[in-house]
């Protein structure tokens, strides 16, 4: 992997950009690449993930059914939302789940919110997924809390740990943990990792962005193995932040990966 190393160090060096890096295949304690990995950062929509396996732990617990319905009201609906355009609707919470994770919206993701509770998020992220940087401070677009110091945040670190424990299934049930590694494989939103990858890649991942500051955190499949590959540009020097660098990074590591895979 020694040439990987190498050619990931050449991109850094020659972007200027700040960046958070970690590929690891899941169980093996030697990372493949490790960069600025504990650093804590604001989470944008990785913070996502977490927020869906709290909500799952919630149906495994017998206080939520996934074919539950909530009425998504007209307050609720947030200008950026394409599929709550039309007004107010039940949705399942299976269906808030998928709309949360892989069109990244911020409505389905306060409905859920509200409805177990940022506590119950928390603890879960505290006491069950052991999380040193990941915690949850405000609503998605929640400007007035930005302004008043919340935010979200993780880090690399973190959500190795958290894909690690759901890939491994150590968290919630099988079943609980098929539904969010399913809903994570159909994720839409392809324009960081796999950006420049033409072909057909098995990547359950969640993107997040926020001005200066874009993520892609994820596991690939590449024969038969199962590889995190998480990056982050943080105070970036542009304010959409830096896509087109994290898709070149992922088109390098995807295609060292599947030559010594």
């Amino acid at each position: 992997m020694k040439k990987l190393i190498d050619n990931i160090n050449k991109i850094i060096e020659n972007s200027s950009e700040n960046i958070s890096i970690l590929i690891n295949e899941i169980n093996d304690t030697n990372y493949i690449y490790s960069y600025n990995t504990d650093i804590q950062l604001i989470s944008a929509s990785i913070i996502k993930v977490p927020i869906m396996l709290a909500v799952l732990n919630e149906v495994q617990s017998a206080r939520l059914n996934l074919k539950d319905k909530i009425l998504v009201k007209n307050q609720d609906i947030l200008e950026d939302t394409e599929i709550f355009e039309n007004g107010e609707e039940y949705y399942t919470i299976y269906e808030l789940l998928n709309w949360m994770i892989i069109k990244s919206d911020n409505t389905a993701t306060n409905v859920l919110i509200r409805k177990i509770g940022m506590e119950t998020v928390n603890n879960y992220l505290i006491n069950v997924l052991e999380t040193k940087s990941t915690y949850l401070q405000r609503y998605m677009l929640d400007e007035n809390a930005i302004k008043n110091g919340f935010n979200n945040y993780s880090s690399q670190q973190d959500m190795l740990n958290i894909f690690t424990k759901l890939f491994n299934k150590t968290i919630l049930n099988n079943e609980l943990c098929d539904v969010a590694i399913k809903i994570l494989y159909n994720q839409r939103c392809q324009n960081q990792i796999i950006r420049y990858i033409y072909e057909p890649v098995k990547f359950a991942h969640k993107t997040g962005s926020l001005d200066y500051l874009n993520h892609d955190v994820g596991v690939m499949k590449i024969k038969n193995k199962q590889f995190y590959i998480g990056i982050s540009i943080y105070n970036s020097k542009n304010k959409k932040g830096n896509k087109k660098l994290v898709g070149t990074l992922g088109k390098t590591i995807y295609e060292h990966l599947c030559i010594n895979a």
